[in-house]
């Protein structure tokens, strides 16, 4: 007898994360519905039934990876810091992450590089990267507004757009070149840039 009948929305979860298994193994090129539909376990017209297309199902992926990775950063636990601290510490934490979203990153500067010749996946992705720096413009105003003196001329926009820029260019490393990409350096140097504090003896960046 027929086991039971699995709900639609589970089941397109299921071709989706088997999407991204695909997608992280074989990269944007081999990401075919026949070969989703091979790692889920289902027959590729039921990928077509959920997604109607490949291109619905790139899609998908896209927006999945792009609610699950470029996230609003985490200020949990930072109350009693000052607001540049605060501000400081919400960006070491989004560089820590960033070995261990890899897989995650490598996918979403693959789509990235799709968008220069699909304007729907390079709006989407410019939304996402739009709203992670809006995400920052309460630590950096609040960061300007209790030290004016440490920013002249500056704005949260801007400070908000160097500070995501730093982030997105870590990613870039922990893709490109992982082997040279120093989390401790890296934050050292940033701690002295921001704090003016010597970085620790012995790091290397890049």
């Amino acid at each position: 007898m027929p086991g039971p009948k699995v709900p639609e929305d589970q089941r397109r979860e299921e071709v989706l994360a088997a999407a991204y298994r695909v997608a992280a193994r074989d990269r944007l090129g081999g990401l075919t519905t026949r070969a989703v539909a091979k790692e889920a376990g289902v027959s590729n017209g039921l990928v077509f039934f959920h997604f109607v297309s490949r291109e619905g199902l790139v899609l998908a992926l896209l927006d999945r990876l792009l609610e699950t990775t470029v996230l609003a950063p985490d200020r949990a636990g930072m109350e009693e810091a000052s607001p540049v601290l605060r501000l400081l510490r919400t960006i070491e934490r989004d560089v820590e992450g960033l070995p261990a979203n890899r897989n995650r990153v490598a996918l979403l500067i693959d789509f990235w590089v799709m968008g220069t010749q699909h304007a729907e996946v390079q709006t989407r992705i410019r939304k996402a990267l739009s709203d992670y720096r809006e995400a920052y413009l309460p630590l950096t105003s609040a960061a300007i507004e209790s030290e004016p003196e440490r920013y002249p001329g500056v704005t949260p926009e801007s400070l908000a757009a160097v500070a995501t820029g730093f982030i997105e260019g870590c990613a870039l490393q922990v893709v490109m070149d992982p082997e040279r990409f120093d989390v401790v350096a890296y934050l050292s140097t940033l701690r002295a840039l921001v704090l003016h504090e010597a970085p620790s003896a012995g790091l290397r960046v890049g």
